[in-house]
């Protein structure tokens, strides 16, 4: 069943002021302008700082966001760099599980393994409890005892399989991360980047709800409230933050891939792939993005050994 994207409710214009304090959007004047342009009161800044932790071919927003919203700091503990790999059976050996690549591709791909990353952040009970209050959720059974407490969020390593004449990497830099990738060519309409990767491993403590953080930052990636909910019926949210979400939706999908539930996404935007479907199946978690029709996506997915 589709969603398109609608209006969205008062609660998510305050999630999204978080986010883009999070993300240090309003210290540029694109991101006043903006606002402005909302005809929105300038919410009260919430000053924290966040390490940029996306590399080549991955993207941890969802994570940035996260620790954000809890912490004032994050500290990272482990960042492994990425490391090509020239076949499907060394990118597996490096990764520590067998690649699984879609038999519906002739083409070689480019295989990256992208390295484990972990990081530790200490809960800001009142900085957590005004997002909270500016996404419209309630705060009632926020403890007072998880203020000081330990987060550590470890992300896998993950494969990489890369396919077709697909757009050169941009920079990561504020500036491309408000503009997004440049509009793609008619010659990227035949790629595809298949990621598969075991779920987040995340020690969190009692009383911290972190599936509704997780679902407060799938919002701020782009969700609708309803699409963000539909969304984590499907997958935890110890799956999600694995992810690389595509920054405009207008639609989803919830499809069969294989005799499992996927979700397939539609994009809005004239820039980055045109569709993202993610499934889980015996014990990884997929996305495979592509730039060319999306009724190609689920056939592709199902091919994957």
């Amino acid at each position: 069943m589709a969603d398109a994207l609608g209006p969205r409710g008062r609660g998510w214009w305050w999630a999204a002021a978080g986010a883009v304090v999070i993300a240090g959007f309003f210290a540029t004047g694109a991101g006043q302008r903006v606002f402005a342009s909302l005809r929105l009161a300038k919410p009260e800044r919430v000053s924290v700082n966040i390490p940029s932790f996306s590399g080549q071919g991955s993207s941890r927003q969802l994570q940035d966001m996260l620790g954000g919203m809890i912490a004032d700091t994050v500290s990272v503990t482990l960042d492994e760099p990425d490391q090509p790999a020239p076949t499907p059976e060394a990118a597996g050996r490096l990764a520590g599980f067998p690649a699984r690549l879609p038999r519906g591709r002739k083409d070689k791909p480019t295989l990256t393994v992208t390295g484990a990353h972990a990081v530790g952040m200490t809960v800001n009970r009142a900085q957590l409890k005004t997002i909270l209050v500016q996404a419209g959720r309630p705060t009632a059974d926020l403890s007072t005892s998880l203020n000081g407490s330990a987060v550590t969020v470890k992300t896998p390593r993950a494969i990489r399989a890369q396919y077709g004449h697909c757009p050169l990497p941009v920079a990561n830099t504020i500036q491309n991360q408000i503009n997004g990738p440049p509009p793609p060519t008619t010659d990227n309409s035949d790629c595809v980047v298949l990621t598969e990767s075991p779920a987040t491993d995340a020690d969190v403590p009692p009383g911290l709800d972190a599936s509704q953080l997780v679902n407060i930052a799938l919002e701020l990636s782009g969700m609708s409230p309803n699409q963000a909910q539909a969304f984590q019926r499907t997958f935890d949210w110890k799956t999600t933050l694995v992810l690389n979400l595509p920054r405009f939706l207008r639609s989803y999908d919830s499809v069969n891939v294989g005799g499992v539930r996927g979700m397939l996404l539609s994009t809005a935007g004239r820039r980055g792939p045109t569709y993202e479907l993610i499934w889980a199946k015996n014990g990884l978690v997929y996305s495979l993005a592509g730039y060319g029709s999306s009724g190609d996506a689920v056939p592709l997915a199902v091919s994957t050994n």
